[in-house]
């Protein structure tokens, strides 16, 4: 395995091991690009929970635009050079989860779990909503020359992008 490789592996464990929030891009109805940050949690599909407010410009988009682009990042302070600091993102399909779903008081019970009691507050006001974003697509950079696409159901399986990186 090369040193990218393994680079690479341990950057997406250590990225899925610390999740707590997302960068979220987002688009309107006619395109127009938005990003924001949301506390987020990984459920046992795979797919990004993110619980959000019905009077944010992101939830407005992700109703009429179910699509969503996920960025995952090392933090700014250890990441090294700016040209190459390291990232995964991750194309989504996005699929609100209905109040009265089954899946509605498990994501509530696993908020509660991983944010605090924040999430007591928040679950009793009328506009907060689930989203599930599922991923389709990702890529992982762990630095320069060291780019890979990341099977969206097994983070550990990277394909090179490009050249294959020196050796």
């Amino acid at each position: 395995m090369t040193d990218a490789l393994a680079s690479a592996r341990a950057l997406t464990a250590e990225l899925r091991a610390h999740l707590a929030t997302i960068v979220l891009g987002t688009a309107t109805a006619d395109g127009t690009p938005d990003a924001s940050v949301a506390a987020a949690l990984l459920d046992s599909d795979g797919a990004f929970v993110i619980y959000v407010s019905g009077l944010a410009a992101h939830t407005r988009h992700l109703r009429v635009n179910p699509r969503a682009s996920v960025l995952l990042t090392a933090a700014e302070t250890s990441a090294g050079n700016a040209f190459a600091r390291p990232r995964l993102t991750f194309a989504c399909a996005a699929e609100p989860v209905a109040r009265d779903g089954e899946k509605h008081g498990a994501y509530v019970a696993a908020f509660r779990e991983k944010f605090g009691a924040t999430i007591d507050v928040l679950a009793t006001l009328p506009d907060f909503q689930f989203f599930r974003l599922r991923p389709q697509s990702g890529r992982v950079v762990a630095g320069f020359g060291a780019a890979f696409n990341v099977d969206p159901l097994d983070w550990s399986q990277l394909t090179p992008i490009g050249p294959p990186p020196a050796r």
